[in-house]
């Protein structure tokens, strides 16, 4: 293969991997200079003899205007950075400008609407030399188009965009090289320009022929300033404000972000406006969000009627003012929080903080939950407030302090002299696996606390946990390099029987954990790479008697004697999680099993439509949350949801609105008397949200 050819077809493959098939919002330039290589381009009045033609001018150019271009931030993509040609002689001139733009086009997929093109040229007149001056030309479909010269049927789409290019770029050019201004013209079928899949433009820098103007062009000056000048274009370009529908498709273009809003509310669909300076959303119409319980987020719209309509298509729903974010309509729920004024019902309300914002407008006014009759706010002298739901604190100053606060939630006085089992679980506190897929264990022990410990040393304040409690039983989970035989002998030392299950890895350590379970209910799979999706379970699989089964992505490594025929497997996580060629690896192993695949957006989505799958056999009387970031302020939360039933909710910065659903449901059923935030590291906040979803 010819070297250049090669280097080519080398470029093509790069930026196929640079730029994948996920779309990305970002400004992108590509610059063509032309010709190259064999395909010179014009050698003008004295190329022949000087060596310097049109290739090599449009390079220097193309060049310069990217250096511009990248010290304003903006991403810039050469189709060629050296003399080079695209194809041979043989594929001819259209082979060259065909592997030209799968090039160019290459850069800009997936981010078309945010890109550039433009093909730097130098003219040339066949018999005149005294023909000068500055062209721009841009691909008119409509007027221009020629059977013979198709376009790209994405360029058809940009025609706007190309001439306002061309408008932004032409009168820059004519200013900074003063010379003559030989017009915008939209009446050629370059290849380039037509088949760019972006907004394009040729520019004609001036023209070769003419003695006088060749020798300008030639200089650092000339090129210089034409490099300015086009730069000075692009930004121009990029300082508008697009009118976005609900495709992300733009409906017109504004040079001010007012004129653009003020357009958007009269549309009668959900539009945004896009500042494509700062490449950013500023402004929606959308006032109003549809959410299904478990599915998510359906859809925006203008009007609270608007979204209602689209909401009573679906069971399970609820309509979210994006301004208050209270619900405001739902099929689901129940208005659970009535307004009384002067002792009489005037409103009932979705949300606590919906109905505490109407209730503070008004005089005498006491907020009541229907389902307990509980007086949860009132400006009404006399009457007694008796909201008693607050959320309690389970943590302490590190990772090993909080388990050992969740062990004094659990057992408070120690185990009771009748407790039948005595057992302590004890795993690292500085990996999540071995924590998590322990978690069953505790239910086979007997709602067995989960204690963490460092590798090489019982510190003082896990083995006065130990003796605090009663313990009979140690059983440390994972190998010695996780937890050392030193801190083996030093609970032997305390006359405390031990019990070590481990494996070569994590992996291995959770398929001993398996085998020790024996004969499991169900059996959850989550990755064994990271901590939320194993963490949501824990709880859920020691109450059911499932086991945990940890997974690497793409391959998994299945424990023995495992009978799940006509049991149920839950895989946690999406496919990039837990890849699909381990769910068929599963399905071969156990044929007669029912495979299910619990997966959200996110971990918290995740965690939602765990909550919602299992919801019956959950008891919500107690919640405990915690946080979805980290994993050692997470790993004590498994204990204190197993034996109660407890659901265990992972929280980011917010709380998760399919999560919401699940909290304003649940506790229309059932009265929640108690919520833990382990770990104390959810914002008070998104714990007051939750509380507030649930009074």
């Amino acid at each position: 293969m010819n070297v250049k050819r090669w280097r080519v077809t080398y470029m093509l493959l790069l930026l196929l991997f640079i730029f994948p098939a996920a779309g990305f919002a970002e400004k992108l330039v590509v610059i063509d200079p032309g010709h190259g290589g064999k395909y010179s381009g014009t050698c003008g009045f004295s190329g022949n003899t000087t060596g310097i033609c049109e290739e090599n001018v449009n390079l220097s150019v193309g060049l310069k205007l990217r250096q511009i271009l990248n010290n304003y931030g903006i991403k810039v993509v050469m189709t060629r950075e050296t003399d080079m040609e695209f194809a041979p002689y043989l594929q001819g001139e259209t082979g060259d400008f065909r592997l030209r733009m799968n090039l160019a086009n290459a850069a800009a997929a997936n981010n078309n609407d945010n890109s550039l093109f433009v093909s730097i040229h130098h003219n040339a007149h066949p018999t005149n030399r005294y023909v000068k001056g500055i062209e721009t030309y841009y691909y008119d479909g409509l007027n221009y188009y020629q059977a013979d010269y198709p376009p790209d049927p994405m360029q058809l789409g940009y025609l706007e965009q190309s001439r306002r290019f061309a408008q932004a770029t032409h009168p820059q050019l004519v200013s900074n090289l003063g010379t003559l201004d030989r017009g915008i013209r939209n009446n050629q079928s370059f290849y380039v320009i037509r088949n760019a899949q972006m907004p394009a433009i040729l520019v004609e820098l001036g023209f070769m022929t003419n003695p006088e103007e060749e020798g300008r062009i030639k200089t650092n000056s000339y090129q210089t300033s034409a490099a300015l000048a086009m730069a000075k274009a692009v930004l121009e370009y990029y300082k508008v404000f697009e009118v976005h529908n609900e495709s992300g498709k733009t409906v017109k273009t504004f040079k001010t972000e007012s004129d653009a809003i003020n357009y958007a509310n009269t549309l009668s669909y959900t539009s945004k406006v896009f500042n494509k300076d700062t490449q950013n959303y500023v402004y929606s119409t959308s006032k109003f969000e549809v959410y299904h319980k478990s599915l998510g987020y359906l859809g925006n719209f203008p009007s609270e009627q608007a979204a209602i309509n689209y909401a009573k298509g679906y069971a399970h729903t609820r309509v979210i003012s994006k301004d208050t974010q209270f619900t405001t309509w739902s099929n689901f729920l129940e208005k659970k929080y009535q307004l009384f004024v002067n002792d009489s019902l005037v409103n009932s309300f979705y949300d606590y903080e919906f109905a505490m914002s109407e209730a503070k407008k008004v005089a005498n006014a006491k907020l009541v939950n229907s389902m307990t009759k509980e007086v949860l706010w009132t400006n009404t002298p006399g009457v007694v407030v008796n909201d008693t739901l607050k959320a309690s604190k389970v943590s302490g100053k590190d990772r090993l302090e909080t388990a050992i606060a969740a062990s004094k939630k659990l057992y408070p006085n120690g185990f009771t002299q009748d407790h039948k089992d005595k057992v302590v679980i004890l795993a690292t506190g500085y990996d999540f696996a071995d924590a998590l897929s322990a978690g069953p264990l505790s239910s086979l022990y007997n709602k067995a606390p989960i204690l963490l410990s460092r590798g090489n040393v019982l510190t003082e304040s896990v083995k006065q946990e130990l003796i605090r409690l009663g313990t009979k039983k140690v059983v440390i989970v994972g190998g010695t390099a996780a937890i050392s035989a030193e801190v083996e002998q030093s609970i032997r030392n305390l006359k405390m029987e031990v019990e070590r299950i481990s494996g070569k890895n994590r992996y291995e350590t959770n398929k001993s954990i398996l085998q020790k379970l024996g004969n499991v209910n169900g059996l959850f799979v989550a990755s064994g790479a990271n901590f939320p999706d194993a963490l949501a379970v824990a709880p859920i699989a020691a109450d059911n008697k499932w086991g945990i089964l940890l997974t690497q992505k793409d391959s998994i490594t299945l424990p023995t004697g495992l009978d799940l025929t006509n049991k149920k497997i839950v895989i946690t996580g999406g496919a990039g999680a837990v890849s699909d060629n381990v769910q068929k690896q599963l399905a071969n192993a156990y044929p007669k099993s029912y495979f299910t695949r619990l997966a959200g957006a996110d971990r918290y989505e995740t965690v939602a439509k765990v909550l919602w799958h299992f919801k019956d056999s959950l008891d919500p009387t107690q919640i405990n949350i915690t946080t979805g970031k980290n994993f050692p302020d997470a790993l004590a939360s498994a204990p204190l949801s197993i034996g109660t039933k407890s659901p265990l909710i992972l929280i980011g910065d917010s709380v998760n609105p399919n999560v919401e659903s699940y909290l304003m449901e649940v506790s229309q059923m059932k009265n929640v008397a108690d919520i833990y935030n382990v770990g104390g590291v959810v914002t008070d906040e998104a714990v007051n949200s939750v509380v507030n979803k649930v009074k």
